[in-house]
This record gives C-alpha cells, sequence and structure tokens, in this order.
C-alpha cells in the first residue's frame, strides 16, 4: 500500500472508530448527583403531545377521566384511560383526586402512552402552566431549565421540591458550580445529618463544596480521609469531586497515595474516584487534566477493565501520554474489553504515534527562533556587505 493511501485508510479507520465513542453526556453531573437516572416530569411536559387534569373513577382505581385539557388536542384520543404506572407508588391515586397527566411518545416510544405528572393542587398546577410557557425557551437552552429550577429547591410544596431537585441534580456540573448559595449553607449542612434525604445528599455535598467555608472544607476533607481509612463508598463520588472543587492541592495527592499508588482497593472505591475525576477533568477544573491524566495511569495499572471510559475522557482533552500504559491492555484477551473498546483505544494509540513523530512544540519554537535570527542577521549583514562592495569598486575605478 502506498504512503498516500495508507495515510488515507488511517484517517478513515479513526473516523470510524471515533463515531462509535458517545459525545459526553451531560448526564457526568448527574452520575454523581442522582441516585438512579430519573426521568423528570418536566421531560412528560416538555415532550407531550397533550396535557391535561384528569380525575379518578371512585370505582375504578387507575381509571381516569380527562376534564381539562392544558395543552395540544384530545382529537381521537380517549377522555378516559388506565394510568399503569403512577409516578409515585401508593395504593390508589385517591378517590376523585385531581391529577395532571401527559399524553405522548416519550423517548422515541413507537406508541403514545399517558404519564403521570402531578396532583393537580394550586401550587404544582401554575408550575406546570410557566413550564409549558417555556416549552421552546427550553429547547433552544436547556441550560435555562436547570437555572429556573434551582430557585424551587426549597418550596413549600413538596411535589415542587421534588421536581426542582432531579431538574438541578441532572444538570452539567459545570453549571451546578454556579448555583452558590441557592440553598442556605446551614440548611444544606443539617440536611446531610438528615438520613432521611440520603438520596439527594450527593447534590447537597456538591452545593456545599461552593461555600468557600474552613468549617465545610474541613468536613468534606475529613470526609474522605475517613473513607480511605474505613473502605466505605457511600457517596464517596460527591465527597471525592467536592475536595477536589475546594482543594484539588492537597485531594489529588492523597487520592493518588491511598487509593491509586497503593495496594488494590475495591473496585467500587475506585470507580467512585474515577467518576470524580472524570467530572472535574470535562466540566470542573479542566486545568488538572495533566494530573488527572496521570492518576488515570495508575488506575489502569490494577483496573484494566475501566480502559474504555478512560480513553474516552482521553480523547476528548486530546491527552497522549498513556499509549504505553494502553497498548497491553488492548492485547490482553484477559482485559474483559468488548471489540469497540479495543478499537477505541487502538485509535487513541494511533493518534498518539502520530502526534509523538512530529516535532514537539518546544523543538518548533527553538527552530522557528532559529529561522528570525537568520533572516534578522542577513538583513543586518546585506546593506553591509552591499556598501563594502560599492566601496571596492570605486576604489577599482581610481587611477
Amino acid at each position: 500500500m502506498s504512503e498516500k493511501r495508507q495515510s488515507r485508510f488511517w484517517i478513515l479507520w479513526l473516523t470510524a472508530v471515533l463515531v462509535l465513542i458517545p459525545p459526553l453526556p451531560p448526564a457526568l453531573a448527574c452520575l454523581i448527583c442522582l441516585p438512579v437516572p430519573t426521568t423528570s416530569p418536566v421531560d412528560y411536559l416538555l415532550e407531550a403531545d397533550l396535557v391535561i387534569v384528569a380525575r379518578e373513577d371512585p370505582g375504578a382505581p387507575y381509571w381516569l377521566t380527562m376534564t381539562e385539557i392544558l395543552s395540544g388536542e384530545a382529537t381521537g384520543i380517549d377522555k378516559s384511560f388506565f394510568l399503569e404506572a403512577p409516578l409515585r407508588p401508593g395504593p390508589s391515586l385517591g378517590r376523585n383526586r385531581a391529577v395532571i397527566c401527559s399524553y405522548g411518545s416519550y423517548g422515541g416510544l413507537s406508541q403514545p402512552e399517558w404519564a403521570r405528572v402531578g396532583d393537580a393542587d394550586a401550587d404544582f398546577s401554575a408550575l406546570v402552566a410557566e413550564i409549558l410557557e417555556n416549552r421552546e425557551q427550553w429547547q433552544l437552552h436547556p441550560d435555562k431549565r436547570a437555572t429556573y429550577f434551582s430557585s424551587y429547591l426549597d418550596h413549600q410544596n413538596q411535589q415542587i421540591r421534588t421536581v426542582a431537585h432531579i431538574e438541578v441534580a441532572r444538570a452539567p456540573y459545570d453549571q451546578i458550580r454556579k448555583f452558590e448559595g441557592v440553598l442556605p449553607f446551614p440548611k444544606l449542612r443539617s440536611s446531610l445529618q438528615n438520613f432521611r434525604l440520603t438520596d439527594w445528599h450527593p447534590l447537597y455535598i456538591l452545593l456545599l463544596s461552593l461555600s468557600g467555608q474552613a468549617e465545610d472544607l474541613a468536613l468534606v476533607s475529613g470526609k474522605v480521609r475517613s473513607a480511605a481509612t474505613t473502605g466505605l463508598s457511600l457517596h464517596l463520588a460527591a465527597w471525592v469531586t467536592a475536595w477536589i472543587e475546594m482543594e484539588p492541592e492537597k485531594a489529588l495527592p492523597f487520592l493518588t497515595e491511598k487509593y491509586l499508588a497503593g495496594p488494590p482497593r475495591d473496585p467500587a472505591e475506585i470507580r467512585a474516584i474515577f467518576r470524580a475525576l472524570s467530572v472535574h477533568g470535562n466540566r470542573g477544573h479542566r486545568y488538572l487534566r495533566k494530573q488527572i491524566t496521570e492518576a488515570y495511569r495508575h488506575i489502569l495499572k490494577q483496573h484494566p477493565q475501566m480502559a474504555s471510559e478512560a480513553v474516552k475522557d482521553l480523547m476528548l482533552w486530546q491527552q497522549w501520554g498513556l499509549k504505553d500504559s494502553l497498548r497491553p491492555i488492548m492485547l490482553d484477551p484477559g482485559s474483559g474489553l468488548d471489540q469497540g473498546s479495543r478499537l477505541q483505544i487502538a485509535a487513541y494509540i494511533r493518534k498518539a504515534e502520530d502526534i509523538s513523530a512530529t516535532d514537539p512544540p518546544e523543538r518548533k519554537n527553538d527552530r522557528l527562533r532559529g529561522l528570525f535570527l537568520s533572516v534578522l542577521l542577513l538583513l543586518i549583514a546585506f546593506p553591509a556587505s552591499l556598501r563594502l562592495y560599492r566601496w571596492r569598486a570605486q576604489r577599482a575605478r581610481l587611477p
């Protein structure tokens, strides 16, 4: 194969492999903040073809009858329907209680279906009306959605408060970092002592890391230090993310020493550390990418099965220094990687080799400086040489 054709082959192959790598999900913060991937009632409202108020048939639990249309057209849709899966569990929706429901093909469903959005109390109904008004704007500017709900985190209405928590927790981490003070810091501290709110503790931990208070730094760093001793991993990703946010110069060396470079740790702990590092490399302290890359080197030594996830970050960050760590993992049949993951690693290694084969930036700068000095000397020397030549020519014409 000629050099030109070989180069074209590698470009096409690398392009095909990169297509296999999914884009960076906005849910990186969700993986830290949410207990499980959660669908928000707002998702139903924004994707719905029809939004209504309905009441349950007193004699038939979960059979609802449409009483009011809030958005959309009900043509051809039965006014009575069975709600198979209520949003909140319970023995019944409540006799003759008004509920807000939506009808649509959520998430690309082949057939539209009904979903319960929430109870039609006065506060929640007003919120639903505002959500429907903001539908087009939020589709164009998704970041405004989480910002809007950040002001409802402490609302007196439990339904609204729950929706707000889901919406804010699903926001990208770089947006969560802008929500300083949306909940009072004393309330965050007390909420972290309330085990009934444990599902939302990761979100509270990240919000608390924005306080700038010494007592909160002591709490956050103390939790990570304690976890390193006890081996507990509950909310470890959130505590580590928060410590890196507040004190990266101490957090990263500690994590390397206690978790990554020492004796093997439990995979759940390492995965939590990885998630925190990835969040910061992608949407937090991006200036730490080189240090995070070195942390990944330690992770790959003991947990090669995480190579595919690490490579996605490394390629996005254009950090090409781990090819020697990744090559044996790619070639090892016992690494537990599927073919797609091996192709991703191979693409990374090829790109890293191509870059290392070219001049590093320092050498290019040296060559440019040398060229500049050469041109400068030439510009100085040429006029002097020309004057000397003319002087000698005049001397030669003298009698």
